[in-house]
């Protein structure tokens, strides 16, 4: 059992920003540079008007089927991680510029932290639009877990690895997400990744205030 979770963000740049904090033109603006930055890894952003709507509704309704199940979320959006590793996420940075940064599970307030089996919008997705599939799973997609429930999920299920490439059941388990919906476990990584910018003369500081790292 995976006792920790995986954040993945670009080199040289802070960890634990969301642009879900930003107005919706600055967000696009953002998306859209990050899509010429890195194609593969940004893919989504290329179609920012579909995503960005499906995103915002996605993260709303993770955040009330969280507090639903007793969740009580300290910000009005979550922090992507994953439970274990994720070799899909991390082939995206294939260009060598994700760092992986891992949190013992111990640190979070179970209060905090969501789950999704795979991408929380690809998980809503599956459910509203592909339950006549057979990649759809009604006992674990389309649905938002407490720590305590995805831990019972993995006993069953497992962690998705590399299934997705070779398993057309699992076509679109790519990892097992966590919403983490508080800093307070996050701030001292993000405190320690801005000493280290601070100590070679690079600027830590997000594009925006609101692209909230902290």
């Amino acid at each position: 059992m995976k006792d920790f979770l995986s954040h993945y963000y670009r080199r040289g740049k802070p960890p634990f920003r969301s642009m879900s904090y930003l107005p919706d033109d600055e967000a696009e603006h953002v998306g859209l540079a990050l899509f010429k930055e890195n194609l593969k890894a940004f893919r989504r952003f290329g179609k920012f008007p579909t995503y960005w709507p499906r995103r915002r509704r996605t993260e709303q309704w993770v955040r009330s089927e969280f507090v639903k199940k007793g969740g009580m979320p300290v910000e009005p959006y979550p922090q992507c991680m994953v439970l274990g590793t994720s070799s899909y996420i991390a082939s995206l940075g294939d260009d060598g510029g994700y760092v992986e940064l891992r949190i013992p599970l111990s640190d979070f307030d179970p209060k905090e932290v969501s789950f999704t089996y795979s991408d929380c919008m690809v998980s809503m997705w599956l459910f509203e639009e592909q339950q006549n599939k057979k990649y759809f799973n009604p006992r674990i997609h389309g649905k938002v877990f407490t720590l305590p429930e995805i831990l019972e999920v993995v006993k069953t299920h497992g962690i998705p690895e590399s299934e997705w490439q070779t398993d057309p059941t699992k076509s679109f388990d790519f990892f097992v997400e966590a919403q983490v919906w508080s800093f307070r476990p996050l701030k001292k990584y993000i405190e320690k990744h801005n000493q280290a910018s601070d100590a070679i003369g690079a600027d830590a500081t997000p594009q925006h205030q609101r692209w909230r790292s902290a």
